[in-house]
């Protein structure tokens, strides 16, 4: 019986000293702060399994996170992906300030569950919830970790952005729609964010304001709920309040609240970051895989620094390339199109990059490809005077590289040369650039010149599209759009072009 006692006062005092020891952490947490040992602030708000996890089991945490980082590195060799998904939650939840474990779970998510899956649709899910978990849970306790931006700037830029996945096309249609609906637009109204109520309490003390939200609630919308991007209810809710003299207040007050609240977006860095990198539209991955490089920027050194920056100007590179959005709802019209009006700010940053890095010879192999690739994209819209700029610094940069060629002589060789080698991006700015030439031309009323670039862009679309067409796979990741698509695109650019009535009438499809 004496055993007995003896064992459950053991087990009492090994209790009380566990929970003591974890009530120690508040104040080792004030010192690592006074001497600069962390970054991030204490968990706050945090989930009750990510508190005991912290602070009740102490460093208890570690060990029992050791032991189901080994059983995950068995899972991942035998491909057991799905209860990899438990262990990896596990992990973070009990080290929450361990950023690799956000990056694997994250990563593991959106490469390996994904592609187990054949429906686009199913394998969007899984993308996107890699992608909430580094947004909403990495850099929620780690905000300084200039790593955990790269990686989610990775996943916009790479698995989104290229065409590496065979579901390319369906995640940057999805994500496109998602941020199509709530901004209105290819960017939010900065100024209209920037006057509207950002508190609740603000909110509430606009004139007629409560009333309005009772008569929205009335008709069974509750207009502060966040709507999911299928959600016909968001619909019905801006249809209501274009009825309404408060209704812009209070959709500029759900637009603020949700990109800050639901997306990490800050409409103020937003802004900062367009006029540092061009007008990028928020509705395509490139321009958030720069917003989180930027963001991560203020906590990098050295090569974490330089690989934020790769980022960034590549990210851009990829918009001027691929950063147009080409939609008609109506018509089922959707692709990523060529953004020429990019390329000055493109340029500026790679050369800053070369100016700033201790060993430019990487960033120069970059900033070549680009502007080979620039030079043909605005030659064939008829940017003459941009075509000029860019050969003008390939002869600064580059000189052996365009020695003894004119200007239409590099073109050409560049063209020629290129063709089979050419990504998906390129192959279509090439081709949309012949059929804006076409356009162009035919409201200059030269239809000459006007059909031989119209046969330039059938034959570019043919020679990079015969050996896909053999292969459905090939095809379906990295082909391009139907040619009248294609073509519809660059005609609207030139109407965008021209102002003139009579202009428009001639070039009617």
């Amino acid at each position: 019986m004496k055993r007995v006692g003896l064992t459950v006062l053991v087990c009492v005092l090994a209790v009380g000293c566990w929970f003591a020891a974890g009530r120690l952490h508040t104040d080792l947490h004030r010192l690592r702060r006074e001497h600069g040992l962390a970054h991030a602030e204490p968990l706050e708000n945090a989930p009750p399994l990510v508190v005991f996890s912290t602070v009740a089991l102490g460093g208890f945490s570690g060990l029992i996170a050791d032991m189901l980082w080994v059983r995950a590195a068995q899972l991942q060799m035998d491909g057991q992906y799905f209860e990899l998904v438990q262990l990896a939650d596990w992990i973070t939840k009990l080290q929450p300030r361990f950023p690799e474990g956000w990056v694997y779970h994250a990563w593991n998510l959106a490469y390996n569950i994904s592609v187990m899956f054949d429906r686009p649709e199913d394998r969007w899910r899984w993308v996107r919830h890699g992608v909430e978990l580094l947004r909403d849970g990495g850099l929620r306790y780690n905000p300084a970790d200039p790593n955990l931006h790269r990686e989610l700037g990775w996943l916009f830029q790479h698995k989104i952005g290229s065409t590496t996945d065979q579901a390319h096309m369906f995640y940057k249609y999805a994500w496109a729609q998602e941020m199509d609906r709530l901004l209105g637009g290819r960017a939010p109204d900065y100024d209209a964010l920037a006057q509207a109520p950002r508190s609740r309490a603000a909110l509430m003390a606009v004139e007629g304001m409560p009333a309005l939200l009772t008569t929205l609630r009335e008709a069974g919308l509750e207009p502060l709920a966040y709507y999911g991007p299928t959600d016909d209810r968001w619909e019905a809710l801006i249809a209501a309040l274009d009825a309404d003299p408060l209704g812009p207040i209070l959709l500029d007050h759900i637009r603020v609240r949700t990109l800050i609240d639901r997306y990490r977006l800050i409409p103020e860095r937003m802004q900062h970051v367009e006029a540092e990198i061009g007008p990028v539209d928020w509705r395509l991955p490139q321009a958030h895989a720069a917003y989180w490089a930027w963001n991560g920027l203020p906590y990098a050194e050295d090569f974490e620094e330089l690989a934020l920056r790769r980022m960034i100007f590549q990210s851009m590179a990829d918009a001027f390339l691929y950063g147009r959005f080409v939609y008609d709802r109506a018509e089922e019209l959707f692709f990523p199109a060529p953004n020429p009006d990019l390329l000055p700010y493109v340029m500026q940053a790679y050369q800053e990059a070369l100016a700033q890095v201790a060993d430019p010879s990487t960033v120069r192999g970059a900033y070549l490809n680009f502007l080979n690739t620039a030079l043909t994209t605005v030659y064939t819209y008829h940017r003459l005077a941009d075509a000029r700029t860019v050969f003008t610094e390939l002869q600064a940069q580059y000189p052996d590289e365009v020695a003894g060629l004119s200007l239409d002589q590099y073109v050409v060789s560049l063209f020629v040369e290129r063709m089979e080698d050419l990504t998906e991006m390129e192959a279509q700015a090439f081709v949309e650039g012949f059929f804006y030439q076409h356009y162009f031309w035919l409201a200059l009323d030269e239809p000459e010149q006007a059909q031989g670039y119209e046969r330039l862009a059938r034959q570019a679309w043919n020679a990079y599209m015969e050996p896909r067409l053999q292969h459905a796979e090939w095809r379906e990741r990295t082909g391009l759009p139907p040619l009248a698509s294609i073509r519809e695109a660059a005609r609207r650019e030139v109407q965008a072009a021209f102002t003139q009535r009579a202009t428009l009438d001639r070039l009617s499809p």
